[in-house]
């Protein structure tokens, strides 16, 4: 008796929860019993008597054995209902359960599942987007990698072309020079002299335009390069002053150089590239100082080397002096030329030595730069190279160089000097006469008709032959050396050369 009322009491429970409303019809579809809660479904033609295919749409066509389940169908109320057909053995019930609930979570799950389309659809079209885009940047990659590779291809075409005759420019000046001065006892007054000093400034001058313009084509790829070695501090700034004093001397503007330290002072640095900052930063001084000085102070202390250069000079505005650095930039309305380069190279340079570039400038009242890089020093003092070490003196060089007017100065440098020294203008007869004679030391050239410094290097290299070899190159790429270096050369010299450099790789080589 307690379980029948539990089962009616569950029954009732489940009959409210899901608002279960029934009819139920015998084998000729005539309604026979119908719950009363139908009329809130709508369905109120559903009476006893009544012939179910007319008042129940869902039920035209069906028979009293058929079994059905319609998840959702729309009563005539609006509402949103379950229906279940359960045939039994005389008569068949049909159920309807309120299903406005499933009726939203469907509308909602279509929804979302509209929006998951369409958003399927903008990724698809993203998609296309993005291979577009990649397809156009990896096109651009190309024409860039092209670019720098043709630019590559230029710097290294204007370094040969730049570098080939200011070798020829400042080493026969140099020995005019020379020569003039030995045969005057006032050389200092004489004015063939001065004038062939005004030369290897200018020729100086434009090395270091040229380095600058290279360089900056070096920047991106990062093949500026430094190389430190054993270097006298003073004879850097001493040279720089008298290079650049003339400079100031025409302008009227009084240029001073103060030093605090000793001369000569021995210390690790890449002597060319500090020469070059100090060159861009002085002649960008002296350029845009009209009236007042320049001056350029050095401090060595505890292996750091501390550099001001300063100016009376106009000043730079705050909103310029942030694009000073800029390449090619300069303040439309200073009437000055030049390239535009040289803080650029110049603030690359000193950071690859390991220090920081500073500007500080007020309008109308000049300008301050500076640097501290590190500079340890050494206990040894530089000797001068005025003569070769005696066991050296018949040495046989050969020379390899296609240039006959750079080889005819080496030739008559290193002769004067006690060398013997054989000349070839390709790589063919360089190697031919390694084969042929024995040869102390090789002074050669990269870039030379039928055979390349590179081909006799690696033919040298296979066929185990020792000579020390030192290449001679107006190139300044860094992969040219790097693959000379490979190839096993002793040391990688770029014009213009001094003839003081090539004795002092040569003996070097010579001691070994």
């Amino acid at each position: 008796m307690v379980e029948t009322n539990l089962q009616q009491h569950i029954n009732q429970q489940l009959f409210e929860k899901l608002e279960l409303a029934y009819f139920c019809v015998d084998q000729s579809m005539r309604v026979i019993d119908a719950s009363e809660n139908l009329e809130s479904y709508g369905y109120t033609g559903v009476i006893t008597g009544a012939n179910a295919d007319d008042c129940v749409d869902f039920m035209f066509g069906l028979d009293a054995h058929t079994e059905l389940d319609l998840p959702l169908v729309e009563s005539p109320s609006g509402k949103k209902v379950s229906v279940s057909l359960l045939p039994g053995s005389t008569f068949l019930t049909v159920l309807i359960s309120n299903a406005s609930v499933q009726a939203d979570q469907r509308q909602l799950l279509q929804q979302k599942a509209n929006e998951n389309e369409l958003l399927v659809e903008q990724q698809i079209i993203l998609m296309k987007q993005l291979e577009t885009a990649s397809e156009m940047l990896e096109q651009k990659n190309v024409q860039l990698e092209e670019a720098s590779r043709l630019q590559t291809s230029f710097l290294s075409g204007v370094s040969h072309e730049f570098r080939t005759p200011l070798t020829s420019i400042m080493g026969y000046t140099n020995l005019v020079k020379q020569a003039l001065e030995s045969a005057s006892d006032e050389s200092s007054e004489n004015d063939k002299v001065q004038h062939l000093r005004a030369v290897q400034r200018s020729s100086k001058h434009l090395l270091s335009l040229v380095e600058n313009l290279l360089d900056h084509g070096k920047l991106d790829s990062d093949e500026i390069v430094v190389r430190p070695k054993a270097t006298d501090l003073a004879e850097i700034f001493n040279d720089v002053k008298l290079l650049l004093k003339p400079l100031s001397d025409a302008k009227h503007i009084d240029f001073f150089v103060e030093l605090d330290f000793e001369q000569p002072m021995m210390v690790v640095t890449d002597d060319s590239r500090l020469r070059q900052c100090l060159i861009n930063l002085l002649g960008n001084a002296i350029k845009f100082t009209d009236s007042g000085s320049v001056r350029l102070t050095a401090v060595l202390s505890n292996d750091f080397l501390k550099v001001e250069v300063s100016d009376t000079g106009p000043g730079i505005s705050e909103e310029n002096l942030a694009k000073i650095k800029l390449p090619f930039w300069q303040a439309a309305d200073t009437g000055k030329t030049g390239t535009g380069l040289g803080l650029t190279i110049t603030e690359r340079i000193i950071e690859l030595m390991g220090g920081e570039l500073e500007i500080s400038s007020v309008l109308s009242s000049g300008t301050q730069v500076n640097f501290e890089i590190p500079a340890p020093q050494l206990n040894a003092t530089l000797e001068p190279i005025a003569a070769v070490a005696p066991s050296f003196k018949q040495a046989k060089i050969l020379l390899a160089e296609d240039d006959y007017d750079i080889a005819d100065l080496i030739v008559m440098m290193l002769s004067e000097r006690g060398y013997q020294v054989s000349h070839v203008d390709n790589g063919e007869l360089a190697l031919n006469a390694l084969e042929s004679q024995e040869f102390d030391f090789v002074l050669m050239d990269i870039h030379m008709p039928i055979m390349t410094g590179y081909d006799v290097l690696a033919e040298l290299q296979a066929k185990g032959n020792t000579t020390p070899v030192a290449i001679m190159s107006a190139s300044t790429v860094e992969s040219d050396r790097a693959k000379a270096e490979q190839l096993g050369c002793f040391d990688y010299l770029i014009k213009p050369v001094e003839i003081d450099d090539v004795i002092r790789v040569m003996n070097l080589a010579l001691e070994q």
